[in-house]
């Protein structure tokens, strides 16, 4: 099984330096080099072969994903274009729409040339320069695409803009989801907030922001609870850690841009406020953590990071367990099942890796996509895993029994469905406490439910800005372990919590 995962040259490679120790061996019982050095040169020219070949499928890789989403960015200019003409032909445009329409086509071609410019730069790099740098390049196109769905404004019913219209169902709600209510609209922070997180017994909502701090909310009340903490640079993730042995003892984790994960435990004080103390910080990760998760049981903190590792903490000691090098790319998103001893990863390269909770070992990588995941979610008995994509897709696939045996691993499976979901990158994705039901939110500024079963949405809603009408970017999405409470962290600042009818 090892042996059909190498190419024979990276074979050959071993044996020659297998040949290469004994060759030092007969060396130094009989002083001839003759046997050492034939052994040391066949050994340093395979290295160097293995090294550009890999380079030159590293090259290949890389530059098949730029085209196939060149290709994609091409299709929906095409289809956009094409909306407009039938919407011109149709009715009648002010001159409010008709500069909203060019200054929508203006950031399309700022955003191809944008992809553009990475694609000659990849063309022209050798990989680890490109590694250097595609955070900075990656960084500024993901902060393009919100801006996208911002440029055209919400259109008044009962006639909407058919650049607004949702492909395969229809025009979601703007003021509800079926089934729930909302009973918070929170003014929470001064810039995106790209993580929620709510605590198992469903009293607690911790948010993280792009303004570099944490807040701690009653999710019944929508009441701030804590004073505001952070980090030094911008927060990506905030999770709950549960303790069973310890009742009423709640800790938060959080993953920042400064490279550190920050533990925090929750103090009670007078007057129904809490404070958030910090109780350790880890620094092992050399590149910002853009994802956390946690097996409760085993008391295991699992975090992505930029720097291409997936690494396991103590949670009681705060010591690194394992640290697994994932060589597609860095690390966006992370998921994990306790029950079926599962991690999955997901990044830039649009690989999905799974890995062996405890052992770190890397058990399998999933085929059929190449987007960069956003996000990632495992259902609760661990047999589908989903994954948001920058196009807007979201691919399901079926976590066969095994996974978890490096023995019985089968082929790298497919997906078996993709869901054309929102217009730009999916930002966020959820299973409900159930696993009947998906969720999902997008750059587009709606969040969609959907059947795994399905093809279509089953629940839709649009979240747009209070002053301009136009719709926001959701950013984060969290749901309560009972299944009661939905929230919603958006690009403005803001959150919204529904409860279920």
């Amino acid at each position: 099984m090892l042996l059909k995962q190498h190419h024979w040259l990276e074979i050959a490679e071993y044996l020659a330096v297998a040949m290469t120790l004994i060759g030092l061996s007969i060396a130094i019982a009989t002083g001839n080099l003759f046997f050492l050095a034939i052994c040391l040169s066949i050994a340093l020219v395979l290295n160097l072969i293995n090294r550009l070949r890999f380079q030159h499928l590293s090259r290949k890789r890389l530059s098949g994903t730029v085209k196939q989403l060149q290709q994609q960015l091409f299709e929906e200019i095409r289809a956009i274009a094409e909306r407009e003409r039938n919407a011109t032909r149709t009715t009648s445009t002010t001159p409010t729409n008709a500069d909203s329409l060019t200054a929508f086509q203006e950031s399309l071609l700022g955003l191809e040339r944008a992809i553009d410019s990475i694609a000659c730069y990849l063309n022209s790099h050798t990989l680890p320069e490109r590694i250097e740098q595609l955070e900075q390049s990656y960084e500024q196109l993901r902060q393009q695409i919100p801006s996208l769905a911002n440029e055209q404004p919400i259109a008044s019913p009962p006639s909407p803009s058919p650049s607004l219209v949702l492909p395969r169902f229809s025009s979601p709600s703007t003021t509800c989801l079926s089934n729930w209510t909302c009973i918070h609209t929170l003014n929470a922070h001064a810039d995106a907030v790209v993580s929620l997180a709510i605590g198992s017994d469903g009293r607690f909502l911790a948010s993280a922001s792009w303004d570099r701090t944490i807040k701690l909310w009653d999710l019944a009340t929508g009441r701030s609870l804590a004073p505001t903490v952070g980090h030094s640079q911008a927060i990506l993730a905030v999770i709950f850690i549960d303790n069973e042995d310890r009742v009423g003892h709640y800790q938060l984790a959080t993953g920042s841009f400064d490279r550190a994960i920050k533990i925090w435990s929750l103090v009670p004080e007078e007057e129904g406020k809490i404070n958030l103390r910090l109780e350790r910080t880890l620094t092992d990760h050399s590149g910002s953590i853009h994802a956390l998760a946690v097996a409760a049981k085993r008391r295991i903190l699992i975090s992505g990071s930029y720097d291409q590792t997936i690494k396991q903490w103590d949670l009681a000691t705060g010591k690194m367990l394992k640290s697994s090098y994932d060589d597609s790319g860095a690390i966006y998103a992370i998921a994990v099942n306790e029950s079926a001893q599962i991690i999955a990863s997901g990044g830039g390269d649009g690989r999905v890796t799974l890995w062996q909770l405890e052992t770190g070992e890397e058990l399998c990588w999933l085929t059929g996509n190449i987007s960069s995941v956003e996000s990632l979610s495992i259902s609760p008995d661990g047999r589908v895993l989903a994954a948001g994509c920058i196009d807007g897709q979201i691919k399901l696939w079926q976590l066969e029994p095994g996974l978890s045996d490096s023995r019985q691993l089968p082929q790298p499976p497919l997906p078996i469905r993709i869901l054309h979901a929102h217009v730009g990158q999916i930002k966020s994705l959820i299973f409900s406490p159930d696993g009947l039901t998906l969720f999902s939110s997008g750059a587009d500024g709606t969040i969609k439910t959907w059947y795994p079963n399905s093809m279509e949405a089953v629940d839709a809603i649009a979240i747009a800005d209070d002053s301009t009408s136009r719709l926001t970017p959701v950013c984060s999405l969290a749901i309560s372990a009972d299944g009661q409470f939905l929230a919603a962290g958006s690009a403005d600042g803001k959150i919204k919590v529904w409860q279920r009818n």
